[in-house]
């Protein structure tokens, strides 16, 4: 006899299948220009950076303990150019990213249009270190020259917790880097250091997990729908809720799975 769920089954019983082990990939955040130590996450071949909604479970662990304060960069994800920051005549087109950030305090930044932009709201916006958060950030065109980018930092806790930055310019995002990507727990490497060209490799501290990434905009209805079931509303374009070093694929079933630039990796997180 085989115990199923409590109760007693015959051999010919299907056991129901175990449920996956939560894990994660957790980057300790010592930036480096080895190039031994660069542990990036990519899709080399992304969606078109509008629409876009992505979902993250992240515990930031911090704060850094750094020499240069390039070095106070964390990246947790970026849609933009593998490979040179200002790429457009010196001008740094077509991204966006969501990260911490060292402004006075530390904060969950939009970065976009060759800016890092803390949320509006005065009070409650610092990081808190050393807890799990679940993220959303949605980026959309709503036409030609008009760009919208939300981040919502703290989704579980309080979603009307929102980070926004709207766009209004005709010149931005009208053209594709040379080399699209989505990046994720490092910059792009250009030439042994981040692609802006500074210090180090702006590497993310702590854990990611989670990650549900799609080529459209989804209501927040929708977001909330695809948090508790993935894929019932819209197959992601990319999920691996459980990722670990060796294990990245897609698990979504649409065949988008990044690869690792470099030969590092961050460690395996598990509770």
């Amino acid at each position: 006899m085989v115990q199923v769920y409590g109760r007693h089954a015959t051999q010919s019983d299907t056991a129901p299948a175990a449920p996956p082990e939560v894990t994660g990939l957790e980057w300790d955040g010592n930036e480096t220009n080895d190039p031994k130590k660069r542990r990036a996450l990519v899709w080399a071949s992304p969606f078109a950076i509008y629409d876009a909604t992505y979902i993250f479970r992240v515990f930031p662990k911090g704060p850094k303990t750094v020499s240069s304060p390039f070095q106070m960069h964390w990246t947790m994800f970026f849609w933009g150019n593998n490979g040179d920051f200002s790429w457009d005549g010196g001008f740094p087109n077509t991204y966006y990213g969501g990260h911490p950030y060292p402004f006075a305090t530390q904060m969950w930044e939009v970065s976009v249009n060759s800016t890092d932009f803390p949320p509006d709201a005065p009070d409650d916006v610092e990081i808190t270190w050393n807890q799990w958060y679940t993220q959303v950030f949605r980026a959309w065109r709503e036409s030609a020259s008009i760009t919208h980018h939300e981040f919502y930092w703290d989704w579980d806790r309080d979603p009307s917790k929102v980070n926004s930055h709207t766009i209004n310019g005709a010149g931005w995002a009208d053209t594709t880097p040379p080399s699209p990507c989505v990046i994720v727990g490092q910059a792009p490497n250009v030439g042994g250091v981040s692609w802006g060209g500074y210090e180090g490799y702006e590497e993310y501290k702590g854990i990611i997990r989670g990650m549900q990434f799609y080529d459209s905009l989804l209501s927040l209805a929708n977001v909330a729908n695809e948090l508790t079931t993935p894929g019932s509303i819209q197959t992601p374009w990319y999920l691996n809720l459980n990722p670990t070093p060796t294990d990245v694929t897609d698990k979504s079933g649409s065949g988008h799975n990044p690869a690792w630039d470099g030969s590092d990796r961050p460690s395996l997180w598990t509770p």
